[in-house]
């Protein structure tokens, strides 16, 4: 995996642009999966107590 830091004009654009297409990219992946492997993901982010949400 590459990482690319912008900064200065433009940046905060470019920055929506890269999280709409990691949120396609993550609906496309959860659109593959099985039931089992969602209800073990579910599972394991509320049990865990993890969110997707920024700190």
């Amino acid at each position: 995996m590459e990482i690319i830091f912008h900064t200065g004009k433009g940046s905060d654009q470019s920055l929506r642009e890269f999280d709409e297409k990691r949120a396609d990219f993550l609906m496309r992946e959860l659109r593959n999966m099985k039931v089992q492997e969602l209800k073990a993901l579910l599972r394991t982010l509320t049990e865990d107590n993890h969110t997707f949400e920024s700190k």
